[in-house]
């Protein structure tokens, strides 16, 4: 007779079997101690933490899927292995499931699978031989519950009853292979610059820190190189760029020295003994080039770097690499657009914390698909198909999920690879578009009041 351990057992290495391709950076058992260590326990019934975990993968992967999709998914996938389906279909039980997930199990599985992409491409990418973070900010908005109003708030513009929450996410990428390594959660109001420096624990010597201006303060710089990295951002605009001042490196380059900001000029948040830990000056290095080219909105641009060797990290090295820090844009469009983390479907705030963490471990697993796809047909990573390998990946799981020998789901595996290699986006390195949409919304009233007062004034008419 099969006791429950010998039956759960089986269970993993089917679920391991039948998603090889989503667990091969961050395996089931990886998953499980995670939850362990974060002090959650559970009996070895249907939904454990790693069949939630898959189950709310697959919700992620297809975006913009309910929970009752999402059950309905991991069902059939079951029934057609030949294996029981006698699981309820009601959702109820999947959501109880994952509000028990710990929020730290599915952190921890953000980090190890883009710690180990990030370890694997950093062996043949990197800029003049060092790491890169990209770092920036984006929001997304959830459902209009008191709850998530009370922990995130909404934008002032927006009358109370007649908006929506919204958080405020920082993020820190790997420039070489995209991959996601740590974020920083906030209400609406919260600025970017406290999130962000809530990161810099995860920074280690001798990387590089590539950021927009608004993350080129005095403070910022001193905090990024006391933990012996260096930043490239562009300069800020309460910062004039005088070429006129400083020590002349070539044309278009400088060596100026900032002073310490007044304490009535401070960061926001920063209090009186951290102001004055800081150095009395700090030496930058300006670097003005043009773009030339048609159609961008900034004819020239001004980036401030603590990289202070002009021979080490030549100022055309430098501009080359402010061009890529785009790329982190075009990274929270994956994830946003591509995945639906843009609106999330939470009603309280530690399910969406788990919703956007979901959604970046994903983002994770199938940037380490894409790196599989480059590595084994000889591509450029980032000229491989974000959404393609999305679309490929969801007509490729069923077939996985039926397929019962091992060989057949490697030639599957070899299979999809293949066709990501062959999905390349267009070299478009000089391309604009207008910020305009075509398609017109409805022609509907806007929401002006909240919608109980609506409706009774619907009533009375």
């Amino acid at each position: 007779m099969a006791t429950i351990a010998q039956v759960g057992g089986v269970l993993k290495r089917r679920i391991h079997d039948h998603t090889e391709v989503l667990w091969e950076h961050w395996s089931p058992q990886e998953a499980q101690e995670a939850c362990r260590s974060c002090g959650q326990r559970w009996r070895e019934r249907f939904w454990t933490p790693v069949q939630t975990l898959l189950t709310f993968l697959v919700q992620v992967l297809h975006a913009g899927s309910s929970c009752r999709e999402a059950v309905a998914l991991t069902l059939a996938g079951r029934t057609a292995c030949g294996e029981s389906a006698e699981t309820s279909p009601d959702p109820s039980a999947y959501c109880q499931a994952r509000k028990r997930l710990p929020l730290g199990a599915i952190q921890e599985g953000v980090r190890q699978v883009g710690r180990r992409l990030r370890e694997e491409v950093s062996q043949t990418i990197s800029w003049l031989g060092r790491r890169v973070w990209l770092v920036d900010g984006t929001c997304c908005s959830m459902p209009d519950t008191p709850e998530l109003q009370a922990a995130f708030g909404q934008p002032d513009a927006q009358a109370r009853g007649c908006g929506f929450p919204v958080a405020k996410i920082v993020a820190l990428f790997c420039w070489a292979s995209g991959a996601v390594w740590e974020t920083a959660i906030g209400p609406w109001r919260a600025s970017e610059l406290p999130l962000w420096r809530s990161l810099w624990r995860l920074l280690s010597p001798g990387e590089l820190v590539l950021a927009d201006r608004l993350y080129c303060g005095f403070a910022d710089l001193v905090g990024v190189m006391r933990r012996g990295c260096d930043a490239v951002c562009r300069l800020h605009r309460s910062r004039p760029a005088d070429f006129r001042q400083g020590r002349c490196l070539g044309p278009n380059e400088r060596l100026v020295t900032w002073r310490r900001p007044t304490w009535g000029a401070r960061p926001r948040g920063m209090t009186r003994p951290e102001w004055e830990a800081l150095p009395p000056t700090l030496t930058v290095r300006l670097i003005r080039f043009a773009t030339g080219i048609r159609g961008f909105r900034s004819r020239t641009i001004t980036v401030a770097t603590t990289l202070l060797d002009p021979a080490a990290c030549p100022a055309a090295e430098i501009a080359r690499l402010y061009r890529d820090r785009w790329l982190i844009e075009l990274r929270f469009r994956d994830i946003k657009t591509t995945l639906g983390m843009d609106v999330l479907r939470g009603k309280t705030p530690d399910v969406v914390r788990k919703e956007i963490h979901m959604h970046l471990l994903a983002y994770n697993l199938i940037r380490c698909l894409m790196w599989q796809a480059a590595r084994q047909h000889g591509r450029d990573l980032h000229r491989l198909s974000f959404a393609g390998t999305v679309d490929r990946l969801n007509a490729m799981l069923p077939y996985w999920w039926i397929t019962p020998r091992a060989e057949g789901r490697r030639q599957l595996h070899r299979i999809l690879l293949a066709w990501l290699a062959r999905d390349l986006l267009p070299h478009r390195p000089n391309r604009i578009e207008p910020r305009a949409v075509k398609r017109r919304p409805k022609q509907y009233d806007l929401l002006n009041k909240p919608r109980h007062e609506m409706r009774k004034a619907l009533l009375r008419n």
